[in-house]
């Protein structure tokens, strides 16, 4: 969605200057629309009187009588805050972005739809009970009841949009969960790539290229502490796919998380920490807010949209989450005339241009791929079609459930329980309480498979890893391997992270006794442990020029932290990616750009000599080794990064070149406006340390927009000493003076409390409070 609503139009460009140059009243237009914070709203569909507080840092503090206002109340909040961010979110899913910006969004609404997000959200209405279509029926009142008011004034993009958002419904709710799915679900769109890597590399060099997970990095669960039950799997599991990697590298998609029991910290209670990796995005993906009722209390962030707390906290238990990144997707080559299609036509409005009447085909369980729309569509050949089946498009989803079973879980039990209604996207899920107890489960719904890959049914719920209170006192995961050998089941071949992992699992075991400062050191770590594996290479290397010496002696002396403040990062940044194209772009011939990533696992098998033939050019008589192309690789750095920093690398630093972009979704590629509507922050590290910061080589640059969405340090000794922080900040007004004021308290790994122990009655300093009337 991001790259489509990057706008390359200069009508729009020249519209929006002379709007800004020439109307004075243009920023007191967008001022108009920050929503009142104080004072009293009268609005429809309220059953009593609640109050919306929002702290010094703009976190939403509800409070309500009963549960259906304090739903409302937050339907209330986000509608003020960010109702163009949830508004994009429903027409991405529903393929309906064309409406509003045009023709340049018509390929993605083509996909979406294609993929049936929309129909499938439709569907899964009628499979939520009745409590939590309630909730989300008073979220959507209270979403309508701002958006409807004749005070309302639309947030700053639907002045250059030139329309308003449509009334919410709670299929736009429902959409909204399944976009969080499709955006951290397995990725069948990968199989293209591995194919054409075949081609080009052949099967063992293929196995090379995407290596699977190392034997010596850390697995979540081990088997004496799986408490699982297994019922009889399908023969031959264990071949179900290939032992692959992604053909794209380390996905940019992931998380940390991690509980350690009370023996392992200062006060005797677990200690639970949680940072989901994602796109950073101007406004980010949460939204901070504490629920308050008669009987339930619960706080964390919450995706707006969705009238929920996602990942958090009540008064007795907390909970955080990782992608697991299961394989829930398959594409299959089928011969046209063997099989029978089903085919609905929708139709696709594109302002500006006219309606596209788009035919969407089904066959064999799944949808057809179009190769007007799907690049994935190339694999076919002449008479072939491509189908796609995945999960993503059942219509019986019940995922939406788990948002009322946060509220009012007490035990490991009762979530262990209500996540059997838990479908999509499979969450690595660590759990501590205040009674001591800690966890781990992994649900969702995952196929299973035959000896042949055949999707043959689903893991049973009591099948999918789990764990309480393991004899190791914690439970650590960041997209790595969460099942041993012995577990029957396929999950994926696919796991990452495990650079992050070891360091996390170092630092955990390296502390006696841990706090909430020692969890904080391990959040904020910009220490590489591929980075560290480096270093041997670093001084066995021999450049040739001057400043490609002076390079090597620096990094030699390094000890793998990549600090924002320290120039050690961008010369070993820099470095890598010469030393890359150096290793494989012989190999990969005019298809390397397309495959040119950093690609962690592969790399560190080529640092320590298991890969060592890769160094060798293939294109010359000589036979090189990793030791030359090393010393050539810092030749070519000094040269590149002296062009852009200067030719005194001991002033350069890492910072100054990775900077987190959270992009605004319309304007982050806009000239001028990207500065006023997008933000920027120096950050350290790397994709491979806990504190993670992706970049792309292809990009031309060391921006990272991926990044920790949110932090969260959760107490069971002090539940209110728990600790939070997100970027950029609390609203998506652009001119509120929470659209930025977290961004460089999150770069500086600074925390804020969301307390439970106040009221509106006595709120802290700095306390707006909004009373909400019911008419």
């Amino acid at each position: 969605m991001k790259t489509v609503l990057r706008w390359g139009s200069w009508s729009l460009i020249g519209l929006v200057l002379i709007l800004t140059l020439g109307s004075g009243g243009l920023y007191w237009r967008i001022k108009s629309a920050l929503p009142q914070v104080k004072g009293e709203l009268t609005l429809t569909k309220l059953a009593s009187q609640a109050k919306i507080a929002r702290d010094i840092d703009g976190i939403a503090h509800i409070f309500a009588s009963n549960r259906h206002d304090a739903f409302y109340a937050l339907g209330v909040a986000h509608a003020q805050d960010r109702m163009f961010q949830m508004d994009m979110s429903r027409r991405y899913g529903a393929g309906r972005l064309s409406e509003l910006v045009g023709k340049r969004a018509l390929k993605t609404d083509a996909q979406m739809r294609t993929l049936g997000l929309h129909r499938a959200a439709i569907s899964s209405w009628d499979h939520l009970n009745t409590k939590e279509q309630s909730a989300i029926n008073a979220y959507a009142d209270g979403v309508n009841a701002i958006i409807s008011a004749k005070s309302y004034v639309t947030p700053a993009e639907y002045i250059f949009l030139r329309t308003r958002p449509e009334p919410w419904t709670p299929a736009d709710t429902m959409t909204v969960f399944k976009v969080m799915a499709y955006n951290l679900s397995g990725d069948a769109f990968e199989e293209p790539g591995r194919k054409r890597l075949l081609d080009i590399l052949g099967p063992e060099r293929l196995a090379q290229f995407l290596p699977s997970y190392p034997d010596n990095a850390p697995i979540a669960l081990r088997e004496e502490d799986m408490s699982s039950v297994y019922p009889p799997a399908p023969p031959a599991q264990d071949d179900a796919a290939p032992a692959l990697g992604s053909s794209m590298g380390e996905k940019i998609k992931g998380s940390n998380n991690w509980v350690v029991d009370g023996t392992m910290t200062t006060s005797g209670k677990p200690l639970l920490a949680n940072d989901p990796h994602l796109a950073l995005s101007a406004p980010g993906i949460w939204y901070y807010a504490r629920m308050n009722a008669p009987d339930m209390m619960v706080l964390g962030v919450t995706l707006p949209g969705t009238p929920f707390v996602t990942l958090g906290r009540n008064r007795t238990i907390a909970w955080g989450f990782t992608n697991t990144g299961p394989d829930t997707s398959d594409m299959q080559l089928v011969q046209k005339g063997t099989i029978k299609t089903r085919t609905i036509t929708e139709t696709i409005k594109v302002k500006g241009a006219e309606d596209v009447s788009l035919a969407i085909k089904f066959a064999n369980g799944g949808v057809v791929l179009a190769p007007q729309w799907f690049r994935a569509a190339e694999m076919a050949g002449d008479g072939q079609s491509v189908v796609l089946t995945t999960t993503l498009d059942d219509g019986d989803d019940t995922t939406a459930s788990i948002g009322l079973a946060n509220i009012d879980a007490a035990s490991f039990d009762d979530l262990d329980s209500a996540l059997s209604r838990f479908k999509m996207p499979q969450q690595n899920i660590v759990y501590a309480d205040v009674n001591n107890n800690i966890g781990f489960v992994a649900p969702a719904r995952v196929p299973l498979r035959d000896e042949a890959g055949n999707w043959v049914g689903e893991i049973p719920y009591e099948g999918l890893p789990r764990t309480l209170n393991p004899g190791k006192h914690y439970v650590a995961t960041a997209n790595n391997k969460i099942v041993p050998d012995s577990y029957p089941y396929y999950i994926t071949d696919q796991w990452y992270g495990f650079h992050r992992i070891r360091r996390i699992v170092e630092n955990i075991e390296a502390t006696p006794k841990h706090d909430t400062q020692s969890f904080i050191a391990m959040q904020m770590d910009t220490v590489s442990d591929l980075a560290r594996r480096t270093l041997p290479l670093f001084a066995a290397a021999q450049p040739k020029t001057e400043a490609g010496q002076h390079l090597r002696n620096i990094a030699a002396r390094w000890d793998g932290n990549l600090s924002p403040g320290r120039p050690e990062g961008l010369i070993y940044v820099g470095w890598r990616r010469e030393f890359s194209r150096l290793v494989y772009a012989d190999d990969l011939g005019d298809d390397f750009e397309r495959f040119w990533t950093p690609r962690n696992g592969f790399m560190e098998r080529v640092l320590n000599g298991n890969y060592a033939p890769w160094c060798d050019d293939t294109s010359t008589a000589a036979r090189e080794t990793c030791q030359d192309i090393a010393g050539k690789a810092f030749d070519e750095a000094a040269q590149t990064l002296s062009q852009e920093y200067g030719n005194k690398p001991e002033n350069w630093r890492w910072g100054d070149a990775h900077e987190a972009v959270f992009a605004h979704p319309l304007f982050g590629g806009v000239p001028v406006l990207k500065n006023f509507f997008s933000v920027r922050v120096p950050v350290g590290g790397d994709g491979t340390t806990p504190n993670v910061s992706h970049y792309s080589y292809r990009a031309g640059n060391f921006d990272a927009p991926w990044g920790p969405s949110m932090r969260a340090i959760y107490d069971m000794s002090d539940m209110n000493a728990s600790l939070f922080m997100a970027a950029p900040g609390q609203s998506g007004q652009v001119l509120s003076p929470h659209y930025r004021d977290m961004a460089r308290r999150w770069a500086d790994g600074e925390y804020i409390q969301i307390r439970d122990d106040w009221t509106p009655q006595s709120p802290p300093p700095g306390t707006s409070v909004l009373t909400l009337n019911p008419q």
